[in-house]
């Protein structure tokens, strides 16, 4: 893996482990797969921080400052911030009346909102580079529907099942940012250096893929390229490698059988192609560090 320019550097890596009152970013969390936060200012405190969730902010009032990955963004009333996971985020500054919302969803949690509207996801974040989205009024005042609902919903104390509840909600919004994105997405056939094609491609092959746990040799055969450029492209593009991608894709599929589904471990290591039972349940100890009856009962 290529040397980050910030390996040097003290970097607090953000994640959704740790409850709403430990954490003063977040208004609530489920603790493992979304929050939601009033606090961007918070950010301020922080020196550099590198997220380990996709974060999308709806900017509401006044402007904020940050730079991604050394790229510098600004953001006002009416815009959107769309920031994948594994970025570096410093140099937060914003006006005096800045108001902001802002969702947190573990790659697990988007994945399966996304559903087929991954592809357009795929080539808008990661090929594209698409950071940021004006909305218009009619589009504005929706987020701040959606919002104000995810708000009531959070302020409720008599909803015991909330990090079951929100969820629904904030697949509404992803839904909707998809749809913005959609209007402006070129498709594929947009002019893309090699790299990014071969980058595009991968994510592609391995998000349809009925059985997704394979070598990264078997992708980078298909692709006509070594493993050792399939990795190095997918660092260079979003600070991953090819196996990291493919064991983050395949967990996503591992926890929807076992929240889902009443299947045995050994029918859902057989339809996720693990060679036997014992192999997976090492390979979700490694993971979640936690058995698969364990990590069911916790889904659960």
């Amino acid at each position: 893996m290529r040397k980050s320019k910030h390996d040097s550097l003290t970097v607090r890596e953000l994640g959704i482990d740790e409850t709403s009152m430990e954490n003063p970013l977040f208004d609530f969390t489920d603790g493992g797969d979304f929050a939601i936060s009033t606090r961007i200012n918070e950010f301020a405190n922080i020196k550099m921080a590198r997220s380990l969730m996709n974060v999308i902010v709806l900017c509401t009032q006044g402007w904020f400052r940050v730079d991604i990955n050394g790229q510098e963004h600004t953001l006002k009333a009416g815009g959107v911030l769309i920031c994948p996971s594994h970025v570096f985020v410093e140099k937060y500054v914003a006006s005096e009346d800045v108001a902001s919302r802002a969702m947190f969803l573990s790659d697990r949690l988007m994945f399966t909102m996304l559903g087929e509207k991954v592809d357009v996801w795929i080539r808008s974040i990661y090929i594209n580079g698409v950071t940021q989205l004006e909305l218009t009024e009619k589009e504005s005042m929706r987020m701040e529907y959606y919002s104000a609902l995810c708000r009531s919903i959070i302020e409720d104390d008599t909803i015991a099942d909330r990090s079951q509840l929100l969820p629904y909600q904030l697949s509404v919004v992803i839904q909707e940012i998809c749809r913005k994105l959609t209007m402006q997405d070129m498709g594929p056939d947009k002019k893309i250096s090699y790299s990014k094609r071969i980058f595009y491609h991968f994510l592609a092959k391995l998000l349809s893929a009925k059985v997704k746990r394979r070598p990264v040799y078997d992708y980078a055969k298909e692709l006509a390229v070594t493993p050792k450029y399939l990795s190095f492209v997918c660092d260079k593009f979003s600070g991953l490698t090819a196996l990291a991608w493919i064991e983050r894709v395949v967990m996503e599929d591992v926890r929807y059988y076992l929240r889902n589904t009443d299947m045995s471990f050994k029918e859902i290591s057989s339809i996720l192609g693990f060679p036997n039972n014992s192999f997976f349940g090492r390979y979700v100890l490694r993971n979640t560090g936690m058995s698969p009856s364990q990590y069911r009962k916790s889904l659960r």
